[in-house]
């Protein structure tokens, strides 16, 4: 398969909106019934998800799993592997929200366990019958250490606060990416299953999206500044431009965090270039880091 996307965002927005425009004909016709002349707007919550995915607020985990999948395979992937992966991202980003938020409104708590709702409904609906119990199982270890990550945040920045040398803030430094990365793993994992790739294939395809996923994190890190300074939201990032001044020195600590992480020799052959395209690298990197450097100064003062 040739180069560029071969799954495009907007395919993928569009299996979560056919869901939303079924729940809104759902809800057009149970108005009659209902003693108030209102709906809850179930729909537009679940609308409201694809702008924040089309607008990179929140992240979407199946358009780089389902173009390495496309390389590897050298086709286009099942639709119904699609619903899946799509439904779980939905999921995945509701439950981040609703742990992330500490004051939420009754309509954004609506809008939340809405989405977590319909998301789950489409994956049970999308699972192959004869792969049921193993993807089962294959969500469970992945929601069990998806739910460990806001504790090992919060300890690994304990980590980076107290840390006595250089050394061991950059281990812990590299240990966050490392283990927030692994949101992505059952969405490497489902299609393997799937598809029956053999164990070394699916690790390398595993390894090759955290890699992605930690480079990606990284540079959302860098542009997420100003929200993250608004929500009281600690990152890696953060750290580094409150303690130092040089932008060169900012710069190279980056890049020693992106080169921790490495694509394997068969993915830098067969699908780095489409994931280098999706981790959106900053088209100049020291200017946004300058600039952010300077809303951390001034959140500071």
């Amino acid at each position: 398969m040739g180069g560029g996307l071969a799954v495009e965002p907007d395919e993928i927005y569009a299996i979560y909106l056919e869901i939303a425009d079924e729940i809104f004909a759902d809800e057009e016709s149970l108005r009659n019934s209902l003693p108030i002349d209102a709906t809850a707007g179930v729909s537009r919550h679940l609308s409201g998800v694809v702008d924040r995915w089309s607008d990179a607020r929140k992240s979407l985990r199946t358009i780089p799993t389902a173009n390495v999948y496309a390389r590897e395979l050298d086709d286009l992937p099942d639709q119904s592997i699609l619903r899946i992966l799509v439904g779980l991202d939905a999921e995945v980003n509701a439950l981040d929200d609703i742990i992330d938020t500490e004051d939420l409104s009754t309509e954004r708590r609506v809008a939340l366990t809405a989405n977590a709702a319909f998301a789950s409904m489409l994956i049970a609906e999308s699972v192959p019958t004869a792969h049921r119990e193993a993807i089962a199982t294959v969500l469970r270890e992945y929601f069990t250490a998806l739910f460990q990550i806001p504790l090992v945040e919060a300890r690994l920045f304990e980590q980076v606060r107290n840390a006595s040398t250089k050394t061991g803030q950059r281990e812990a430094t590299r240990e966050i990416y490392a283990y927030r990365a692994r949101d992505i793993d059952a969405f490497a994992r489902i299609p393997a299953l799937v598809f029956g790739l053999d164990e070394q294939t699916k690790q390398r395809i595993i390894s090759d999206l955290r890699t992605y996923r930690a480079h990606r994190l990284l540079y959302k890190d860098i542009h997420d500044v100003s929200r993250d300074l608004a929500d009281d939201d600690m990152t890696p990032v953060i750290a580094l431009l409150t303690a130092y001044d040089s932008i060169e020195t900012i710069m190279a600590k980056v890049e020693q965090i992106y080169d921790h992480f490495e694509y394997t020799a068969t993915g830098e052959t067969r699908y780095r270039d489409v994931l280098i395209e999706l981790e959106e690298p900053p088209n100049d990197l020291a200017a946004l880091l300058r600039e952010q450097q300077e809303l951390v100064r001034a959140a500071a003062d």
